[in-house]
């Protein structure tokens, strides 16, 4: 019986800064963006926010990891494609979707730990704690803004 050839996953690549996209200064390495309620095309309108944080490696069109922290489902992707297995993030009383995927940023070891999984070893050794901790408030800046503006 011949082998069947494994279906080919289709890296998901980094958007335009456009349609809700913002790029985040995240030092030479990488390149960020954020999205404060992505809407997926085709999608009836709800009640769930989704924001989403993208990463790739500076001067790759791939991205490395995504971070869903949706109001209903949180989760996140490493090496995210069109198929891609989704990895809870865990929310805790207390805490939003958005703060547990910021503490990624936040403490530093625990992202390099994810862009190590997204065989981004080389990349995860170079960063500086300071630019990954600066992504970090510039989301929840441009988040914030989001939402004062679509209040009122």
């Amino acid at each position: 019986m011949p082998e069947q050839p494994q279906p080919q996953r289709v890296q998901q690549s980094m958007p335009e800064e456009e349609n809700g996209w913002h790029r985040i200064d995240a030092g030479p390495h990488l390149l960020i963006m954020f999205n404060p309620n992505r809407q997926l095309l085709g999608r009836q309108p709800d009640e769930i926010e989704r924001p989403s944080i993208l990463v790739a490696v500076a001067g790759k069109r791939e991205q490395a990891l995504r971070f869903d922290p949706f109001s209903l489902g949180s989760h996140y992707h490493i090496r995210p494609s069109q198929r891609g297995r989704q990895i809870p993030l865990w929310v805790e009383e207390g805490q939003t979707p958005l703060d547990v995927a910021l503490a990624f940023f936040d403490k530093p070891l625990r992202f390099r730990g994810l862009l190590a999984q997204a065989d981004e070893d080389d990349v995860a050794a170079q960063l500086d704690d300071a630019d990954l901790v600066g992504v970090a408030r510039q989301i929840r800046d441009r988040y914030a803004s989001a939402r004062h503006i679509t209040a009122a």
